[in-house]
């Protein structure tokens, strides 16, 4: 986790501290310069930005985000693309032409922070919450295919809504393939391709075999999370995809 000492203008917005860096993107600290809102901004780094895939999940994130609204889901608050002018006064640590995503930030950060086991308290407090998180998202046609305690994030009393949030949707499968999405980036799913966090996969995910996907992809992947949740560990550890699903 590194800092940045300047304050860089994007839109109506202001980055503070690169907070985080993962697969889809790096996650930058941020506040509505006129509101005084917090928010969290994820945008792609030069070298994803390099790599084909990344800019389409990148887009569908935003068009599945915007689709769904629901205390148990990250709320979308701006998207947008990085200027020329933003990346000269980001001294080289953004990207111009590198999509952004502005959300609600959650204080707490994900459940990667938390120390294993859970209460039964907790557990079940976290455990029905994403439950009813993915019904929101199952019940309008979209499969998130990564869920995993870093895509669990926690809020505390002083953000303005302060639940659990299930965020990272770049992977999501939209059930109604016949439906286009306006932004052109293709619905996740169209070649058998193994996508996501392999320990948390149901098998027809490890297989790539999307035509079989649907809520129970994802309740499997919840599952692991649960164990590991009240374990400790995951049920099933490896090095790969295929070490996995042996």
């Amino acid at each position: 986790m590194s800092k940045h000492s300047n304050r860089i203008p994007i839109g109506p917005f202001e980055l503070h501290d690169r907070i985080a860096k993962g697969g889809m993107g790096e996650i930058w600290q941020g506040i509505h310069r006129h509101q005084n809102v917090a928010v969290a901004v994820k945008v792609l780094t030069a070298e994803q930005m390099r790599q084909a895939g990344y800019q389409a999940d990148f887009l569908r994130e935003v068009e599945a985000v915007a689709a769904l609204s629901h205390p148990g889901i990250i709320m979308l608050f701006d998207h947008g693309f990085v200027t020329d002018e933003i990346a000269e006064r980001a001294s080289g640590s953004l990207v111009a032409g590198s999509p952004y995503l502005v959300m609600e930030l959650a204080s707490r950060g994900s459940l990667d922070a938390l120390t294993l086991p859970l209460s039964w308290y907790d557990f079940r407090r976290i455990v029905s919450a994403l439950l009813r998180a993915l019904a929101h998202a199952h019940s309008r046609g979209l499969i998130h295919l990564d869920i995993k305690p870093g895509n669990v994030l926690l809020g505390s009393r002083d953000d303005p809504r302060p639940n659990l949030k299930l965020t990272d949707f770049g992977l999501v499968h939209a059930l109604d393939r016949q439906q286009p999405c306006s932004s052109g980036a293709s619905p996740h799913g169209t070649v058998e391709q193994a996508r996501g966090t392999p320990w948390y996969m149901a098998p027809e995910q490890l297989c790539g075999h999307w035509r079989d996907y649907g809520p129970w992809t994802d309740l499997y992947a919840l599952g692991i999370l649960a164990w590991e949740l009240v374990c400790g560990a995951r049920p099933y550890d490896g090095n790969s995809a295929r070490s996995i699903g042996r």
